[in-house]
């Protein structure tokens, strides 16, 4: 992994083989980030295990072990109690150019990927939403 940090902004570059969220995690630290909104992802994923929503807090998960394109992927990360939580939603595309989208949960770097974070000082959290069983954005 290499990354470079300038103001408030995080560019990166991931590795073959690299874990997505370890190596965000060691990024992130390293950077001392709190918040921040990934504003850009692309490059390939593979063994990437997209969540779809199922209803009051359930989730389907679907893995794709096969490579597949990066072709966008947002989202934020807040660092709360410790452990950073991300929340990505990601497009892939097959060979033939088909897609699938959802949420991210894994994902191993094929290739490369090329991220850029942005930090903010916006004062975010996440908790337990009852209606909907989800951890919801909030505020401070």
């Amino acid at each position: 992994m290499e990354y470079r940090q300038t103001d408030d902004l995080i560019f990166i570059r991931l590795n073959q083989n690299e874990d997505l969220y370890e190596s965000l995690k060691e990024i992130c630290t390293a950077c001392k980030l709190k918040v921040g909104v990934l504003i850009s992802a692309i490059g390939m994923l593979k063994q990437a295990e997209l969540n779809f929503f199922a209803g009051t807090g359930r989730y389907s998960p679907v893995l794709f072990p096969e490579p597949m394109e990066l072709v966008s992927m947002t989202g934020n990360i807040i660092l709360q109690d410790g452990e950073y939580n991300f929340h990505f939603h990601a497009v892939l595309a097959r060979r033939n150019k088909d897609t699938v989208a959802g949420h991210l949960s894994k994902g191993k770097v094929n290739v490369t990927n090329e991220l850029v974070i942005l930090k903010t000082d916006v004062p975010a959290v996440r908790k337990l939403d009852e209606a909907t069983g989800l951890m919801a954005l909030t505020f401070k």
